[in-house]
């Protein structure tokens, strides 16, 4: 039996174990009850753009054509900003237009974003429910993007830091393994003899490069290509994040010995 052709919709938030998510859910079933919805994760750091902002766009594609990701990392909520839905490469996008979007859409044509408006009876401190869960289940059930509001441009940028020159560039989290992961590209091919100076405000340490998790060091941190193609910083079995005393936003230098 074929299954129907009804969108996935993904969330993205920072509500944590919080009743949000759920409530966001339920909005949503209770205009398409037919309604296929996944969590990609509601444990963003709290109010970190940054971070939400760089899941998403390393995450998407990784999902069917189609998909409505419904983004609620908000802290402006309430607040003047636009709430938005907008297409990118035939992949939905809503949320706050308080730069997490931004990454994504910066070269999407006027058309393709619409400003959705803001029912008088929406609660200034949960638009995730009253604004941003109704226009995703109505995107579900083939509205369009006209349908929901009118054309806009984003008002509020993102960039994250990098300079090229340097190969400086941020912290974008450390993960539940301790992991610290930035914005740093790291090499498709990597010489894995290869020593790497790695500068900090506060330390500047020659780390090796691993392949695998497994390949390096119980004790010592060293670099691995993440998972989003870029450095991370770890320790075998470990917390690197233990060991190298660094934070979502500072800036990190990583120089190959080859540079």
């Amino acid at each position: 039996m074929k299954l129907p052709d009804i969108p996935l919709i993904v969330l993205l938030t920072d509500f944590g174990k919080d009743p949000y998510v759920g409530i966001m859910k339920g909005k949503i079933l209770q205009i398409n009850p037919n309604a296929n919805i996944i969590s990609l994760t509601n444990h963003i750091n709290k109010h970190d753009i940054n971070h939400g902002s760089f899941i998403l766009e390393k995450s998407y594609k990784h999902f069917p054509e189609k998909t409505i990701f419904l983004v609620v990392v908000d802290p402006g909520v309430g607040s003047l900003r636009q709430a938005i839905a907008a297409k990118k490469d035939n992949y939905y996008f809503i949320g706050p237009d308080n730069g997490i979007l931004y990454p994504i859409l910066k070269e999407v044509e006027a058309v393709d974003i619409v400003n959705i408006p803001i029912p008088g009876n929406a609660s200034s401190t949960f638009h995730g429910r009253d604004v941003f869960a109704p226009t995703a289940a109505r995107l579900s059930l083939n509205f369009k993007l006209d349908d929901l509001g009118s054309p806009t441009t984003l008002e509020t940028s993102l960039d994250f830091f990098w300079d090229s020159k340097t190969s400086t560039g941020e912290v974008i989290f450390i993960d539940t393994f301790g992991n610290i992961i930035t914005n740093i590209p790291s090499k498709e091919e990597s010489n894995f003899s290869e020593k790497y100076q790695v500068e900090t405000n506060n330390f500047t340490k020659i780390m090796k490069i691993h392949k695998t998790y497994n390949d390096g060091s119980s004790t010592n941190p060293f670099l691995i290509s993440s998972s989003f193609d870029t450095f991370e910083l770890a320790i075998r079995n470990g917390k690197a994040s233990e060991k190298i005393d660094l934070k979502p936003g500072e800036h990190i230098k990583i120089v190959s010995e080859f540079d």
